[in-house]
């Protein structure tokens, strides 16, 4: 009787680990397949936040955006139109991880409108960018 009880608690023990952790594997699934609209940028916007996004612009993406986010940067390829990124309006979507996901994977297909960052940019720079163009858009309206 005793032996019994014990192999039903290791039983049921064993059940109870497998359904938590299905649970929690189901839970980050679906989180992940919800798409980017779910995460929040985990930057808070502050002053440091978009000073360390306005360097990290001004070194990587001023150059296709312009220095004021207008789009006129002078080193944008031949017959490219980079994103006016100060009049705030997203073209492939406007929530703060849309953007990460744009900057992060780039925006394509082949050939790419802008190439992917997230090999080059931790995802806290990334981020940090994320508050800058907020923030610039902000100030340009």
């Amino acid at each position: 009787m005793i032996r019994r009880a014990s192999i039903l608690c290791v039983v049921l023990a064993l059940a109870g680990f497998c359904l938590a952790a299905a649970a929690a594997s189901f839970t980050a699934l679906s989180l992940e397949a919800a798409g980017p609209q779910v995460q929040k940028n985990p930057i808070p916007t502050s002053p440091d936040s978009i000073k360390a996004g306005r360097a990290i612009y001004a070194k990587n993406c001023a150059g296709c955006h312009g220095l004021q986010g207008k789009g006129d940067g002078a080193s944008a390829p031949k017959g490219s139109t980079p994103a006016n990124l100060a009049a705030g309006k997203w073209k492939h979507g406007g929530t703060d991880a849309e953007i990460f996901k744009s900057i992060e994977e780039g925006i394509g297909p082949k050939p790419m409108i802008m190439k992917p960052w997230g090999e080059k940019l931790s995802d806290e720079d990334i981020w940090n960018t994320v508050n800058f163009l907020r923030d610039l858009a902000k100030h340009a309206k």
